[in-house]
């Protein structure tokens, strides 16, 4: 969706004169980061060169600030069965969140982002690649998702968009999902009390408190604000929420920290770690999405507590739901098949059958289905199908 501004203005201007850095030289309007402003900035005039790596240069690079930043804070939260990534860029974050999660959904707002990441992570099956419209979340089905995380680009969302994405998590939160959000806090401060052309692009109608509390009235709960004072040592300029369903485990009333050692103390301590110790390899994975398993056994309980309680339908559908994000649909296939072949074609009908039924759009398996089907049929083809893709 809306993109971290990157270094402070202030820097901008002194490395590259007085236009900031671009394909061209922007022309919007920098106290008032509109919808439209971010479409524009982010789709069409950002120089996405350094994929936006270079919005990580303060911790030392994007694998110190992920493991010094942003992994202690989500750690309680993963692994997780279904993510929804917003503002994803190209990929910063995607990169350590696809392992830690059955299926990864991210939107973006910038269509050039979405296309990187689809090729970034072509290898990656269990992630889906969406253009939004930076207000809403119709790709996103209700009660499914577990933890929806958004760093470095809600801090441009207006009031009238956060209140619109808070309507939307209220809608597809999982009965236990959270949500991790890195917003603004500029609206805290009276207009005249700061220089609006070195707060880094914030959006000015948002606050911690704003946040809190349009998220009880959506039947949402804030369970923890951390007030973080972002480039500079005086002003909160940002908040990090995590939100949750009211009643949710992780329910709980609200804790409010203020972190002024952020810039001065934690992205330092990041970038001297990371003069002493390389980064880790782009090529190494840290999760066997192990959320698989946990997330199975839970849902199935949740589907028995469902049925218990009355509601068929609701445990059905929850369990479904799960299951279909559990089993790899191309290894299902493939064991059809290949059941098939050894001479079980009964077995290769009812696996291909169980795999329409979990994955409907599964083209591959539709086709082989179609074909064994056809075999049984007197005047069927009598070739067995093959693997396909």
């Amino acid at each position: 969706m809306h993109r971290p501004r990157g270094p402070p203005l202030e820097r901008l201007r002194h490395h590259h004169g007085s236009g900031l850095k671009g394909r061209r030289r922007l022309s919007i309007n920098l106290s008032v980061p509109s919808l439209e402003n971010n479409t524009s900035t982010w789709g069409k005039e950002w120089d996405w060169s350094q994929r936006g790596e270079e919005w990580s240069a303060a911790w030392g690079g994007v694998s110190h600030q992920w493991w010094t930043t942003l992994f202690p804070r989500i750690q309680g939260y993963v692994p997780a069965g279904r993510i929804l990534e917003i503002a994803p860029g190209y990929g910063r974050w995607t990169h350590f969140l696809r392992d830690l999660c059955d299926e990864l959904i991210i939107v973006d707002i910038a269509e050039n982002a979405i296309e990187y990441c689809r090729e970034r992570f072509r290898e990656d099956a269990h992630i889906r690649a969406h253009v939004g419209d930076g207000i809403s979340l119709p790709m996103v089905t209700s009660d499914s998702i577990d933890l929806v995380f958004s760093f470095d680009s809600l801090v441009h969302a207006e009031a009238d968009v956060m209140r619109r994405y808070l309507g939307e998590l209220s809608r597809i939160l999982a009965s236990d999902g959270v949500a991790f959000l890195h917003h603004s806090n500029l609206e805290a401060y009276e207009p005249g009390t700061y220089d609006p052309d070195n707060v880094h692009w914030r959006a000015p109608t948002v606050s911690a408190a704003l946040v809190e509390q349009a998220a009880a009235g959506m039947g949402l709960t804030c369970v923890s604000q951390e007030k973080v004072a972002w480039g500079n040592e005086t002003m909160l300029l940002d908040c990090f929420s995590v939100i949750t369903r009211a009643g949710s485990q992780f329910d709980r009333p609200n804790v409010v920290v203020e972190n002024f050692g952020f810039a001065t103390q934690e992205i330092p301590m990041s970038h001297r770690l990371s003069t002493q110790y390389p980064p880790s390899r782009p090529e190494i994975r840290f999760g066997d999405r192990a959320g698989e398993t946990i997330n199975t056994r839970q849902a199935h309980a949740n589907a028995l507590e469902l049925l218990e309680c009355g509601e068929p339908e609701r445990a059905r559908s929850t369990l479904h739901d799960q299951m279909r994000r559990a089993i790899d649909p191309e290894a299902l296939n493939d064991l059809a098949v290949l059941t098939t072949q050894s001479g079980d074609s009964e077995a290769g009908i009812d696996l291909l059958r169980a795999l329409v039924r979990l994955h409907p759009d599964h083209r591959a398996a539709a086709e082989n289905l179609a074909a064994l089907l056809d075999i049984q049929r007197p005047s069927g083809c009598s070739t067995v199908p093959n693997v396909a893709r």
